[in-house]
């Protein structure tokens, strides 16, 4: 079955017509956001609203504490398993969000099995300087060696054990295979009109609540994965006194451009996309011309 993914920047219009979507196909909608996952953080990472969402259920949304560690590999297999789901169930699972390499490591064929420090590798490993450690791979691996610092010793380590059980990272080719059919939709908006809807919903962002959302996540401690979201890193210089709030709001603006102009690179680098220009169009327009896309797509799977 097609897996549909609606793709682009913050901003540009993802989420309403994602609802749309979902409500002509009769499906649900799986967050592409590494941030949404967490609770309480509402404002910054722009969840859907009650209102927005209009009955369609989201998944992927809501699902941690701040406090709790989350990553690609952890992101990978849940939403693979909410794919076979909606499989099942005859829904069309449709992943609507912008963090792109979330959403790829879910598309193609990315293996994080080996991301994890063996502990008896670390064992046998620890009397081994990094240079010693990086010399052993250049014998067992040279090719992963040339890419790998000898000073990342974690790296190295990962190498190794992927060496010596056989699976070299050298050999490895990993991501460039899909394992879906899939039809990814990329929204584009001209980047001036881009960067002033952003400015603008920043502030709207302030007005709504996001200092105190910020300072609540603050107070926990600033140790997390969710402490690192754009929005939140900036407003907790502010706490600390180091800057003040203008400046803070006018570095998440800066920093959510930013942020903006590395997700086109990596949709438009990282795969095929059907591209919708949205400047000047109604949500009806936007609507039709994805669902001709994914009808299209449909047809051809």
């Amino acid at each position: 079955m097609m897996v549909v993914v609606i793709a682009g920047p913050t901003g540009v219009g993802k989420t309403a017509l994602s609802i749309e979507v979902a409500k002509h196909y009769d499906t649900e909608i799986i967050s592409g956001d590494s941030m949404q996952v967490y609770k309480t953080l509402d404002i910054g990472t722009a969840k859907v609203t009650a209102e927005e969402a209009d009955g369609i259920p989201h998944h992927m949304i809501d699902i941690l504490s701040p406090d709790e560690p989350f990553s690609v590999a952890m992101y990978q297999r849940e939403v693979r398993a909410l794919i076979e789901r909606f499989q099942a169930k005859g829904k069309l699972p449709l992943v609507v969000g912008g963090t792109g390499f979330y959403i790829k490591s879910v598309l193609h064929d990315f293996d994080f099995d080996g991301s994890v420090r063996d502990e008896d590798y670390d064992r046998r490993y620890r009397d081994l300087d990094n240079q010693t450690l990086h010399d052993r791979l250049k014998t067992m691996d040279p090719k992963s060696a040339e890419s790998i610092h000898q000073n990342n010793r974690k790296r190295v380590l990962q190498a190794l054990i992927r060496a010596e059980q056989g699976t070299p990272k050298s050999a490895r080719t990993e991501g460039e295979t899909p394992l879906y059919d899939y039809c990814l939709i990329v929204l584009r908006m001209e980047r001036t009109t881009l960067y002033e809807r952003i400015n603008q919903r920043v502030d709207a962002m302030i007005q709504a609540g996001l200092l105190k959302e910020a300072r609540a996540l603050y107070e926990k401690g600033p140790s997390s994965t969710a402490a690192q979201a754009i929005g939140y890193k900036e407003l907790f210089e502010y706490f600390e006194g180091h800057v003040t709030l203008e400046t803070a709001i006018e570095t998440i603006k800066r920093n959510t451009r930013r942020y903006a102009k590395r997700q086109y690179t990596y949709f438009f680098n990282q795969f095929d996309p059907h591209v919708i220009d949205v400047d000047g169009k109604d949500i009806k327009t936007i609507s039709s011309e994805a669902i001709s896309i994914i009808d299209r797509a449909l047809k051809q799977a």
